[in-house]
């Protein structure tokens, strides 16, 4: 079966000729080791992979272009589940399926309702993975209603920084023949600040949007394609703010280059998503 990184077929154009495009992942950044157990690698054996967050002790969350692109496959009989690790180091093999370590089955998973594939990125990217059977794991915590609100509506000056924490592609693998993404299967964290202005980039605006800086490096790490749905906490906290889904990236020509401008993220703290977050879990 052919594998597949979640990078779209389609690239929204948006103002400074930048493209903003779902599927990023951690590159750079620090080997995450124990310091957030609750952030596991969601694999579909074989096919493609996420990364999601355990909030409760059998619900993870994670990005709805995930759960939506498992739902076709589904309906194509190429899935019956996804393999879950919360492992540091998930042991995948070259084709991308479970080698060792511990993994959880899960059959089920839901797509928030207003998520629209078409609209993307103005849309609820926002889904739903129901492990088989609970695990033994402290879940990350959810936010206060509308935490994100001082920092928004703020005059563009913080001090808070955020912590995204995610598996997948560590950069590009070049020479030899075509250009591959460098994938190790291990759990990295980044540390990003916010965007002043949360549509200054673009020059766009949704009310679902949480934009951060992002800075593809060893000290702080950033977006690249790969995975999605990995948790952005506050700060060195457990609580988790929003879901990361994608990236602002130049040049628009090349689908290996990770993003060097900002990382697109969905607000968890929006009353309307806790409250389907929380009616589903």
């Amino acid at each position: 079966m052919r594998r597949k990184l979640l990078v779209p077929v389609f690239a929204l154009l948006l103002l400074l000729g930048v493209l903003v495009t779902p599927g990023a992942a951690i590159t750079g950044g620090q080997p995450d080791g124990n310091r957030h157990p609750y952030t596991g690698l969601l694999l579909a054996p074989g096919i493609t992979f996420c990364t999601g967050s355990l909030i409760s002790s059998d619900t993870i969350l994670t990005a709805a272009h995930c759960t939506n692109f498992w739902s076709e496959l589904a309906e194509a009989g190429d899935l019956d589940s996804i393999m879950v690790s919360f492992d540091p180091q998930a042991s995948v093999d070259e084709d991308w399926q479970p080698d060792g370590g511990t993994w959880y089955p899960a059959s089920n998973w839901l797509t928030h309702p207003d998520y629209v594939d078409g609209d993307w990125p103005f849309t609820f990217d926002y889904g739903l993975l129901y492990l088989d059977s609970a695990v033994g794991i402290t879940p990350a915590s959810l936010p206060a209603p509308n935490m994100l609100d001082p920092i928004i509506n703020g005059n563009g000056q913080t001090q808070q920084r955020f912590t995204d924490v995610g598996y997948g592609v560590q950069g590009t693998v070049r020479g030899g023949g075509k250009p591959g993404f460098a994938v190790t299967w291990e759990r990295k964290y980044a540390i990003q600040r916010y965007a002043p202005g949360n549509g200054s980039t673009s020059g766009l605006f949704f009310p679902t949007w949480f934009i951060l800086n992002n800075q593809p490096s060893d000290q702080s790490g950033g977006a690249c394609p790969g995975d999605s749905g990995s948790p952005v906490l506050w700060g060195e906290t457990n609580t988790q703010v929003a879901v990361h889904v994608g990236g602002y990236r130049l040049p628009p020509n090349d689908p290996f280059q990770c993003g060097r401008l900002t990382a697109l993220e969905m607000r968890v703290d929006l009353p309307a998503v806790l409250a389907w977050i929380t009616a589903h879990d």
